[in-house]
């Protein structure tokens, strides 16, 4: 039986996860972490799982084999660092958490040697729509290139990771220059750049769109996300895959899925 801890708990994302969990035979819940000002802080969220704060963080990793973070990004910067020492492995989920901090977390998880799994989106369908856009963006030389991402209106940054992470391949396999997010006013021609577009309202789960436009031929490439169980299976297959796991590295959702 594989003891998992998350952090988020009552989020839309948390919630999905926590509810697979409790339906596995393999698994089991076991602490639960939630902001403070949430309103079920403090209370028994399933049964005989208390949601608790980063202030209590041992008794939640206490029994845990796995701890999950799909939380916002400076709660999970405060605590991915001091996870490692305790011995539990980490499925990162969390977006936009600043460099340091993950550094941070590779240097403890080296130290106590741990393993964790971390990505920016664990849909088996969004790391294949990554591995087209390095494939699109390296064989169109010459082809202007723009991403336009859309999310529900309660998403606290932007762009989103699975748009940066596909940037961030992009630029590397095609030598772009630079990057815009958004245009407005007199811009001038374009440079040797890519532009991202972030859209939020509603209850948008997550569509992903690049356009890669050249002289009288456009190609778009586009992932939608229809369901957040979609994500929750790549979480769940994380969790069995890193438990037990004791190799000091930090790993990619690529490792996870074989791709």
């Amino acid at each position: 039986m594989i003891n998992v801890a998350l952090g988020g708990a009552t989020g839309k994302m948390g919630r999905t996860v926590c509810d697979i969990i409790q339906r596995s035979s393999d698994m089991r819940l076991v602490g639960a972490m939630i902001a403070p000002t949430e309103e079920m802080f403090g209370k028994e969220i399933y049964p005989g799982i208390i949601a608790k704060g980063q202030d209590s963080l041992d008794e939640v990793l206490e029994d845990a084999d796995v701890y999950v973070d799909i939380t916002a990004p400076q709660a999970a910067a405060n605590i991915i660092g001091r996870i490692p020492a305790k011995g539990v492995n980490i499925v990162l989920g969390t977006t936009a958490i600043p460099e340091d901090a993950l550094k941070r977390m590779r240097d403890e998880v080296s130290r106590n040697n741990t393993s964790a799994v971390h990505s920016a989106n664990f849909a088996v369908g969004v790391n294949v729509f990554w591995k087209m856009c390095e494939v699109l963006a390296a064989a169109l030389g010459g082809f202007d290139i723009e991403v336009i991402e859309a999310h529900h209106n309660q998403k606290v940054d932007a762009p989103s990771g699975t748009a940066a992470e596909a940037v961030r391949r992009m630029m590397a396999a095609s030598g772009a220059e630079s990057v815009v997010y958004g245009r407005e006013g007199l811009t001038g021609a374009r440079g040797r750049e890519i532009g991202v577009h972030s859209i939020r309202g509603g209850d948008i789960v997550g569509d992903h769109t690049v356009i890669f436009a050249g002289a009288g031929e456009r190609i778009e490439l586009k992932h939608s996300m229809g369901s957040r169980d979609a994500l929750a299976r790549g979480f769940i297959e994380s969790i069995r895959w890193v438990n037990g796991k004791r190799d000091g590295k930090v790993h990619s959702l690529n490792e996870v899925l074989g791709l």
